[in-house]
């Protein structure tokens, strides 16, 4: 069992996006930080990082991140020192790749509200006047367990890969033929370009 600072998770997703046109900032990360976690403690029994989160005002955050990056505010954000995404075990850099590609298609808005989840770990700390208090790992687990799992990123690209070829329009080659059946599609064309 591994555990990783909250910074090297943050830069993990940093990293990840710096090559995007979209790149991280704070509120992004601490986001996907969160939901990292929570994905964590439901498929694999254990936190990401030790760090806790607190229930701020605009959603869950780490401490830690806000210290390093104060006053970054919407701007992007760069790696946190020195990172080596090699870090990461095999297991947790897929969760960590399953994570960034699922949550990129959500607005850094749209993680915050939904991090408000009625009956979630948030609200169920900030509700209770408790602004700055810890929401517990133990609630994240409770909460996000009763919902799916987020997909495999490999069962996405095959997903998508399969649904974009239509592999019927290529050579088939079966045990009792000898040679392949060709397929042409409609718009292929016979003519030579001769």
């Amino acid at each position: 069992m591994t555990l990783y600072a909250a910074t090297d998770v943050a830069n993990f997703f940093i990293d990840y996006y710096s090559r995007s046109v979209d790149p991280v900032n704070l509120p992004r990360a601490q986001m996907l930080c969160y939901y990292a976690q929570a994905e964590s403690l439901c498929r694999n029994g254990r936190p990401l990082f030790e760090d806790t989160f607190r229930a701020y005002n605009w959603g869950p955050g780490l401490t830690r991140l806000e210290f390093y990056y104060e006053g970054a505010g919407n701007m992007p954000i760069k790696v946190y020192k020195e990172y080596d995404p090699k870090i990461f075990d095999k297991e947790d850099r897929q969760l960590l790749m399953d994570v960034a590609i699922y949550y990129n298609t959500f607005s850094t808005s749209e993680l915050q509200i939904m991090s408000y989840a009625s009956g979630g770990p948030w609200e169920h700390v900030y509700s209770k006047g408790a602004d700055l208090s810890d929401i517990d790992n133990g609630l994240i687990q409770e909460f996000y367990g009763r919902l799916p799992r987020i997909p495999d990123y490999k069962e996405q690209v095959k997903e998508i890969i399969n649904a974009t070829c239509h592999t019927d329009l290529f050579s088939v080659l079966t045990k009792e033929e000898d040679s392949p059946t060709v397929v042409y599609s409609d718009n292929e064309s016979t003519c030579s370009w001769e």
